[in-house]
């Protein structure tokens, strides 16, 4: 079994979190990837905004509908080359990590960042030095997540420094502990030249360093012009029953999050997923 997540900004007319919540019981699903700034851009949502009542009241409203916060989203550069941008960054994620519990999700999530200004495809990403920065503000934001019981998840991709299954476990060696967790996105992992590989790719993490795994992301894509594009799950080349298979057997009721699967397409994704496992 999986347990369905959706992102909250995947989910539109949403002007308040009571409409959060209707939208996200109308599909069918109870579980939340909530990023704040997305979701509600007109509610201030830095590093000193974030209160406990805050997140008493979201998930006071959700909980209304049998929704709940699984994954805090604090998406950020991560090693932005503005040192001062950087520690602004940096401080909101902490931020973040002390207030997760209020808002009742198990982890804070984010991306490892990019060496350039905005997040982009760069082979300066893949560099020992990229790899080692990224490892030192790691290791800072995994001791603010011990202080605060809050796991810190981490997502791979081939925009940013942790752009491997190899790299990942590179870090998992070099910060050990029990608050640093995998957000798996294989769709973040392949391109127009391996994407066939995409099961044997995710039956490797899974062998190499799923006990780190904390969530999965689902995210549907089609190969346009020699590039991965994101589409509806079901829509696309993602190879779901196969890979929920996988998660299934490894990770059982873990977060499943159909990332770019938007409104309606999430109850139709989510019928997909109720057949898969109804097969034997």
């Amino acid at each position: 079994m999986l347990n369905i997540t959706v992102r909250g900004h995947d989910l539109s007319g949403v002007a308040s979190v009571k409409d959060l919540a209707e939208h996200t019981k109308k599909q069918g699903v109870h579980n939340l990837q909530l990023a704040l700034g997305m979701s509600f851009p007109d509610m201030p949502s830095g590093a000193a905004n974030l209160n406990p009542g805050m997140g008493a009241a979201i998930k006071r409203e959700l909980a209304n509908e049998d929704v709940q916060v699984g994954i805090l989203s604090c998406y950020i550069n991560m090693i932005h080359p503005d040192l001062e941008i950087r520690e602004q960054l940096l401080q909101k994620f902490e931020s973040y990590l002390r207030h997760a519990r209020y808002f009742g999700a198990s982890m804070v999530a984010s991306e490892t960042g990019c060496v350039l200004p905005e997040i982009q495809y760069t082979e300066d990403n893949f560099s020992d030095e990229a790899f080692a920065d990224m490892v030192g503000v790691i290791r800072r934001l995994v001791k603010a997540g011990e202080e605060a019981g809050m796991l810190v998840g981490i997502e791979p991709g081939l925009n940013h420094p942790l752009y491997s299954l190899e790299r990942v476990e590179q870090l998992l060696t070099a910060v050990q502990s029990d608050y640093l967790g995998i957000i798996f996105d294989p769709s973040n992992l392949i391109t127009n030249e391996d994407y066939q590989h995409q099961v044997a790719m995710v039956e490797r993490a899974f062998e190499r360093f799923g006990d780190k795994i904390v969530a999965v992301h689902l995210k549907d894509f089609k190969v346009e012009d020699d590039q991965i594009i994101p589409v509806n799950l079901g829509e696309g080349l993602i190879d779901y029953a196969a890979i929920a298979r996988i998660i299934a057997k490894h990770k059982p009721l873990s977060y499943v999050v159909l990332e770019e699967t938007k409104d309606d397409h999430i109850g139709r994704a989510l019928q997909l997923s109720l057949a898969s496992e109804a097969k034997p």
